[in-house]
């Protein structure tokens, strides 16, 4: 078991009805011990520097990162087609990438 420095010190807040089920709901999922240790960890890994918040940060920027360059793809190739003579087969294509991108 690691060894922990003593917690004497006490911060307390107020919350709503509806913030303390969403507070004990997140404490379920990231699977605290109990409310205190999830505020104090959000807390401190949100302005504590610990870094796991910024690694965090940094995968969802790469996927977001990545969505958009598979969005600029599919328009180019929507904007290549449109300048097609069929209509439909461009909005049939746009469709199938539509489709695609949903389900993946």
């Amino acid at each position: 078991m690691a060894v922990t420095k003593p917690r004497n010190r006490l911060v307390n807040f107020r919350v709503s009805e509806e913030e303390f089920q969403t507070l004990r709901e997140a404490c379920l999922q990231g699977g605290a011990r109990s409310i205190s240790d999830f505020a104090r960890s959000a807390v401190l890994n949100t302005f504590g520097g610990s870094g796991e918040a910024e690694g965090q940060l940094k995968i969802r920027l790469s996927t977001i990162d990545q969505k958009m360059d598979e969005l600029d793809s599919s328009l180019r190739t929507l904007l290549g087609r449109l300048s097609s003579p069929s209509p439909q087969a461009t909005l049939d294509v746009l469709e199938e990438r539509l489709l695609h991108q949903h389900h993946s």
